[in-house]
């Protein structure tokens, strides 16, 4: 997906990528194959395989037959991670694309394998930790479970905007010891603080357009999940952010605490 030159600037081609999220054409419209994986926290997140999970059950097995087709028939020659960005998930339309694109044209036998995120893509929030900039231990435990299941098979990862900054942490914290073959990132966030700082500017596009987007799509996660994240033991004056009209209070009374941070500021150098 490749946007018209005159989205020259990084907020105008976000805007545009979200616009297009449900876009479908015969380069996006693909099926995928859910498997539900639970984190070692009781967490939650779904892996979207695309053109199916090479196993029906990902638990090894020594029978020649697995669901309907073999283990030798469906043994993978190389797993693509996909990781979203914030608010997406694998039903957007860049992630369709890159999807069928790695699949079609990439190493034979290659499959696609996008991690949606807490509480998105159809994915329950069962636990009150909800997704952020820093976090990598689902991106770490997606690994680690691929490179069992799938022993020898080289593993490589895509990752979108926060999705992006969660792979750039997660390289960073594995070193030598990853497992990932190959990696690239595509808006990644380095600086997080940075980018807010941005945001925040008084231009008649961050007022009436980037910021109200940004909350509106932050309090329809609150409100959706407000049981689960009230659950427990920390309570988050959600009941404030969904009144909200100032985008720092997505930071400020939900993200930053609820990742064990004591300001927004802290997580955002945290985040970095």
């Amino acid at each position: 997906m490749v946007p018209s030159a005159l989205i020259s600037s990084g907020k105008l081609q976000s805007m545009y990528s979200s616009k297009q999220a449900r876009k479908r054409d015969k380069a996006s419209d693909i099926r995928y194959e859910r498997y539900p994986m639970t984190m070692s926290d009781g967490g939650l997140v779904s892996l979207d395989w695309y053109p199916k999970q090479p196993l029906s059950d990902p638990v090894a097995s020594t029978d020649a037959s697995v669901g309907s087709y073999t283990l030798d028939e469906s043994k993978p020659t190389s797993i693509v991670i996909v990781m979203p960005p914030s608010m997406g998930s694998s039903s957007d339309f860049r992630i369709r694309s890159l999807a069928k694109e790695l699949h079609a044209n990439g190493p034979a036998g290659c499959h696609v394998v996008v991690v949606n995120h807490r509480g998105f893509g159809s994915t329950p929030l069962v636990t009150t930790r909800v997704p952020s900039f820093d976090y990598t231990g689902d991106l770490r435990e997606v690994v680690e479970y691929l490179s069992k299941t799938y022993s020898g098979t080289p593993l490589g990862a895509v990752g979108y905007s926060m999705g992006a900054n969660i792979l750039t942490k997660y390289l960073g914290e594995q070193g030598k010891e990853c497992k990932l073959s190959t990696a690239a990132t595509i808006c990644c966030i380095y600086d997080v603080t940075m980018m807010y700082e941005a945001i925040s500017e008084p231009t008649l596009f961050n007022i009436h357009v980037l910021q109200p987007s940004l909350l509106s799509a932050a309090t329809r996660f609150a409100k959706k999940h407000y049981d689960v994240i009230q659950g427990g033991a920390r309570k988050y004056n959600l009941d404030r952010l969904l009144r909200s009209n100032d985008f720092w209070d997505i930071d400020r009374l939900l993200t930053a605490p609820n990742a064990g941070y004591s300001s927004y500021e802290q997580y955002h150098r945290g985040s970095s």
